[in-house]
């Protein structure tokens, strides 16, 4: 009888042990439920806080883009402006030293013309000159053969005139014809000795005026032509930019399933995994960011 006693008090001992132990292991199931669900409401926090962060985060790059783009632009006419005002300003300064070039030689053109028509003219008076010089020794010459003549002839007729005959008058004669005849040869060489001189002295003058022909000409300016004109300004290339992706729903991966472990991490690399490289240096990991900043504020 005792050991039966014995062995049902056995049994209701582990009957009741049982039986809390069962109790516990429920109140142990429900916490974790609990703890799974809140931990659940959590992680759906921070997905879709950094979700949306990473939203703002893309709508403010594209901003500071737009930014850019118009900064971009604002240089680019300014530049312009300024090349378009240099190039102007260049195109006054070429065309005031065009219009000199061709006023100095236009003026050079006129000086040296008249040069050359001075040089003629001068050229025409001392050869003219030279001529009359030469016509009066002529005429002068003429007066002086005249005076011979008309000596010889008074020296004939005085010897004719004496009425005396024979050799001593063809010798006097003779002596008064000799003497003429050598006048008039002394004359006649002077003459030619005066032409040949004028003759030389028109050749010197024509020779002169060539050597004044030439010193005009190398006076002279050479043709300016045309001056090149500055270079036109060309537009002001502008900077290409790159827009952030439209994120799509698999861009910020699986969202939190409960009873499961979410990593926001994972879920902001997956996000990154797809879009990096078309917003590399110009968005940043505008996700990542958002997740480290939440889990700063949860922590």
């Amino acid at each position: 009888m005792s050991s039966l006693a014995e062995k049902g008090v056995e049994l209701i001992f582990n009957l009741f042990g049982g039986n809390k132990q069962a109790k516990a292991a429920e109140e142990m199931a429900r916490l974790q439920k609990e703890a799974d669900h809140k931990q659940y409401l959590y992680d759906v926090d921070v997905y879709e806080q950094a979700k949306q962060t990473a939203i703002d985060n893309r709508a403010h790059a594209i901003k500071e883009i737009e930014l850019k783009v118009k900064n971009e632009g604002k240089i680019a006419e300014y530049k312009d402006a300024m090349n378009l005002a240099s190039y102007n300003y260049n195109m006054q300064i070429r065309n005031q030293q065009q219009e000199l070039n061709d006023r100095m030689y236009a003026k050079s053109e006129d000086v040296y013309d008249k040069q050359l028509g001075i040089n003629a003219a001068n050229e025409k008076a001392a050869k003219m000159d030279e001529r009359r010089k030469l016509r009066e020794i002529e005429t002068e010459n003429r007066y002086e053969q005249q005076d011979v003549y008309l000596e010889a002839l008074e020296a004939e007729g005085a010897i004719r005139a004496r009425g005396q005959s024979g050799r001593s008058v063809d010798k006097a004669a003779s002596v008064a014809a000799l003497k003429a005849s050598t006048a008039l040869s002394l004359l006649d060489l002077s003459l030619d000795n005066a032409t040949v001189a004028s003759q030389s002295a028109i050749r010197d003058i024509g020779r002169e005026r060539v050597i004044k022909d030439i010193n005009a000409y190398a006076a002279k300016m050479l043709d300016p032509g045309e001056l090149p004109e500055p270079i036109a300004p060309i537009a002001t290339p502008q900077a290409d930019f790159l827009y952030p992706k439209v994120f799509e729903d698999y861009d910020f991966g699986p969202a939190p399933v409960e009873g499961t472990r979410f990593s926001p991490s994972a879920a902001a690399n997956k996000v990154w995994g797809t879009t990096i490289s078309s917003v590399a240096g110009t968005v940043g990991d505008l996700f990542g960011i958002a997740t480290k900043d939440i889990n700063k504020t949860h922590s």
